[in-house]
C-alpha cells in the first residue's frame, strides 16, 4: 500500500482496528502517529505504541482519550516534555497523574497544562 492511502487509513475514523493494528507495525513514524491517535485504535496496539522511539507517536497515544489509564500513567515519566505536557491535557488521566504532572520540577508547561486542566 503507498504511503498516502496508508496515511487516509490510518487517519480514519472508521477504520477496522485490525487494520489499525497492522498499521502500528508499519517503518514510517508518521503512518504509526497518525494510528496512535486514532479514537478506534485497540488499546493493546495503543500499549505497544507507548513505547515506540519516535515522541510524536508517544504523543499522540498520551492524547488518545481512549488510552488505558495505565498506560497514561507510565507516560507521565516520558523522557520528552512535549509527551508529558500534552497528557495533561488528556480528560482520561486519572486525577494522581494529573497531579504529578502538576509537580513536574523540569518543565513549567507541563505543570502549567496539568494545572489548566482543571482537575487540580
Amino acid at each position: 500500500m503507498e504511503k498516502s492511502k496508508k496515511w487516509r487509513v490510518a487517519n480514519d475514523p472508521d477504520t477496522p482496528s485490525e487494520a489499525l493494528d497492522e498499521l502500528s507495525d508499519d517503518q514510517d513514524w508518521m503512518i504509526r502517529s497518525a494510528v496512535a491517535k486514532n479514537r478506534n485504535t485497540p488499546k493493546e496496539t495503543l500499549k505497544k505504541l507507548a513505547k515506540d522511539k519516535e515522541w510524536s507517536v508517544r504523543n499522540n497515544v498520551a492524547i488518545n482519550p481512549n488510552t488505558p489509564v495505565e498506560i497514561l500513567q507510565e507516560l507521565s515519566d516520558d523522557e520528552d516534555t512535549l509527551v508529558r505536557t500534552n497528557l495533561g491535557k488528556n480528560p482520561s488521566a486519572k486525577m494522581e497523574t494529573v497531579m504529578k504532572l502538576a509537580d513536574d520540577d523540569k518543565v513549567w508547561g507541563v505543570r502549567k497544562n496539568a494545572i489548566e486542566s482543571g482537575r487540580v
